[in-house]
């Protein structure tokens, strides 16, 4: 079987050839051109690559199609300049195709946020067949033919550092996309993952008013069984939080657990907005069901919330209540996975009085 990763670049030279390093060896790698003016050219040809260039039309799925037209692979995996395969992705992708021949992949994406590792999810790996194609300016999605692509989920991961706010002031990524978002909008004004997109894009830049507003839109079209829609559902309660709006949070996504319930994020942020409206007998409840849920693969989440980050705040909960035998055994749990604060926590606890209020 063979294997082409299809890239769409443009002056990339700083990161491309980490990108192009995390690929196997045997695998086809092609490369797009939309215009660089500085080294990315040089450093895809040295490393490998194909390349072919293409004038940029303000269409990233133009681009994207131009880009798997080239390849000669039996499937297609779709990577950015900014991104690196993990190490294992190679025999995930194998043992994606002997288990499930001829379908699509959903691929994890892990992306560093603050401090944070969030996992999203995408279409990026599938037969290359030409029923396949791209459609959308931005953020474009994968069909088969006239309808979005049916796809499986896969252990395929992928590294992306493109989210966090100073690289995307660096490379002007915000006005870029923010006037394809407008141009896509004239044509699909309720197109719900599009303004999922927008809100991403303005909380990614501490924008939490902004992102409410196009959050809100996204809610307000019910589309429960799309794959970006439990992520947004959590984002757009980040945003009301980061607003002091963690009582309107609490009364919108209270509803939800019962629609998601193996979503740890729900639990573990309606934890969070309880703490902030004083609802102490919802705290414990909340982030204990967290824990029981455990890390999922099943939807776009943060690390730790199904384990690590959630013991670690029931153990808060348990200190400022004077629960000592408690509040060791969640920091124990917490600490377990080398969380510091919970290390630090559990340390203080060995030491001295308890948190007081």
């Amino acid at each position: 079987m063979k294997i082409s990763v299809c890239m769409i670049v443009r002056n990339e030279s700083a990161q491309l050839s980490y990108a192009l390093e995390s690929i196997p060896e045997e695998y086809e790698k092609v490369v797009v051109d939309t215009g660089s003016t500085d080294d990315t050219v040089r450093i895809a040809e040295s490393l490998g690559a194909r390349v072919f260039h293409y004038a940029w039309n303000d269409d990233f799925a133009a681009a994207r199609n131009e880009s798997i037209s080239h390849a000669t692979g039996d499937y297609i995996l779709i990577l950015d300049a900014d991104e690196w395969l993990a190490e294992d992705a190679g025999g995930q992708m194998e043992q994606f195709v002997r288990e499930h021949p001829n379908e699509p992949g959903i691929v994890s994406i892990w992306n560093q946020i603050d401090g944070e590792v969030h996992r999203t999810q995408m279409v990026r790996f599938f037969p290359n067949a030409p029923q396949f194609q791209f459609h959308g300016i931005v953020h474009e999605q994968l069909y088969n033919g006239s309808e979005p692509a049916t796809s499986l989920p896969s252990n395929i991961g992928i590294i992306h550092m493109g989210y966090q706010k100073d690289i995307y002031v660096a490379q002007k990524k915000e006005e870029r996309y923010l006037k394809l978002y407008r141009k896509q909008l004239e044509q699909d004004p309720n197109n719900g993952y599009l303004l999922y997109q927008i809100g991403k894009l303005h909380y990614s830049l501490q924008r939490y008013a902004e992102a409410s507003e196009y959050l809100s839109l996204c809610v307000d079209l019910r589309e429960e069984n799309r794959l970006y829609y439990p992520p947004m559902l959590v984002m757009y309660g980040y945003a009301l939080k980061n607003l002091n709006r963690s009582a309107e949070a609490e009364t919108l996504l209270t509803p939800f657990l019962t629609l998601y319930p193996s979503f740890p994020d729900l639990p573990f942020l309606l934890g969070l907005l309880a703490m902030d409206t004083m609802k102490v007998q919802d705290i414990e409840r909340h982030f204990l069901r967290a824990l029981e849920i455990g890390e999922t693969s099943q939807y776009a989440t943060v690390a730790g919330v199904g384990s690590f980050k959630a013991a670690y705040n029931v153990g808060l909960f348990y200190e400022l209540t004077g629960q000592a035998d408690k509040a060791r055994t969640a920091y124990e749990i917490a600490s377990s996975y080398d969380y510091l604060p919970a290390v630090n926590r559990l340390s203080q606890l060995t030491r001295g009085p308890f948190i007081k209020r």
